[in-house]
């Protein structure tokens, strides 16, 4: 997701995000899922269709390597 957007390996990317995506995050009651895109900031809502337009027109949010609002396990959780 670090390639110029314009590359194959750029686009191959954002499939295998939204695929990622598809598997593992909960979407919401109409369907949607959250936005990583440099505008939605994963702050709005999007269907798969509208998230890979924006991702492709406008780019991902480039410190978010860890999909946690798409189904990515993270160490929130301190061990005692």
């Amino acid at each position: 997701m670090n390639e110029i957007r314009m590359s194959p390996t750029y686009e191959e990317g954002v499939e295998e995000f939204l695929q990622f995506a598809s598997e593992r995050s909960r979407l919401d009651e109409d369907g949607k899922y959250f936005c990583p895109c440099i505008n939605c900031l994963n702050g709005r809502r999007k269907i798969l269709d509208d998230i890979r337009k924006h991702l492709l027109c406008d780019g991902i949010k480039k410190n978010y390597t860890t999909w946690i609002w798409h189904g990515e396990l993270t160490d929130m959780y301190t061990r005692s």
